[in-house]
């Protein structure tokens, strides 16, 4: 446990120097004033932004700072339980900050849109949204030995992936293509946002369980085969070199 704290104020001090946490809060009243006083775009591709996107990017970008400018602590480094400690401790940091956006969004479905969802189900869901998506960019900083080619895993992913919820928001397709989207963890993300905002539903309540049991899979599947095997060896990587 205070390898993992030992983490997150770490973290938190990169986000500090970086501007991290000043990025995500403009961009999140930015996007709040957008989703409470405009019609420009319904007010979930907002949440898809924040949550399928910003994570990606930015939490996956900080993991590849931290290798290169090497601010991982040493007594971090070298712990025996290193793999597993300091992956949940950026998880937990990250997804800290991503409760901001989180509240802020649900004040002003609330209060200014006046729109009526269950309140728990959706924070599940944003939480829930939020990690695979932490994981997935903790993953592709991982599996990316550049930074060119993290810019295009960047890419692929978000023009693949992430699209794929905001197209099946503005009802781009049918039943027939869900069960080739669930390779999507953006689009199983989609549809349960979609089922508690907007009460909309492309297929039956079952499949709202089956998209929150394979989330929890792609989330195991990647932290098991994916971070922790491979992050020792990606970071060691980078402080060997010169």
């Amino acid at each position: 446990m205070k390898k993992i704290i030992e983490t997150v104020k770490n973290d938190f001090y990169n986000y500090k120097n970086y501007h991290f946490i000043e990025i995500m809060f403009v961009l999140t009243l930015f996007f709040g004033l957008l989703m409470g006083l405009t019609s420009f775009m319904p007010p979930i591709i907002y949440i898809y932004i924040s949550v399928f996107i910003l994570p990606i990017i930015t939490f996956s970008g900080s993991l590849f700072i931290e290798a290169q400018q090497k601010t991982v602590l040493p007594s971090i480094l070298s712990d025996s339980h290193f793999p597993s400690l300091y992956a949940i401790g950026k998880i937990l940091s990250a997804t800290l900050v991503q409760l901001l956006p989180m509240v802020f969004y649900i004040v002003v479905m609330t209060f200014s849109l006046n729109i009526s969802f269950n309140i728990l189900l959706f924070i599940f869901i944003y939480l829930l949204s939020t990690i695979i998506h932490i994981i997935i960019g903790l993953s592709l900083s991982i599996i990316a030995k550049t930074t060119y080619a993290l810019s295009m895993s960047y890419l692929v992913y978000l023009i693949v992936f992430s699209i794929i919820p905001i197209l099946y928001s503005f009802n781009f397709f049918d039943s027939d293509y869900a069960y080739i989207l669930i390779i999507s963890p953006a689009f199983l993300s989609g549809v349960l946002f979609e089922s508690v905002v907007n009460q909309y539903s492309l297929m039956g309540a079952w499949f709202h369980y089956v998209s929150v049991s394979l989330i929890i899979i792609y989330i195991v599947i990647l932290f098991l085969f994916v971070i922790k095997p491979f992050i020792v060896e990606y970071l060691k990587d980078n402080y060997e070199e010169e």
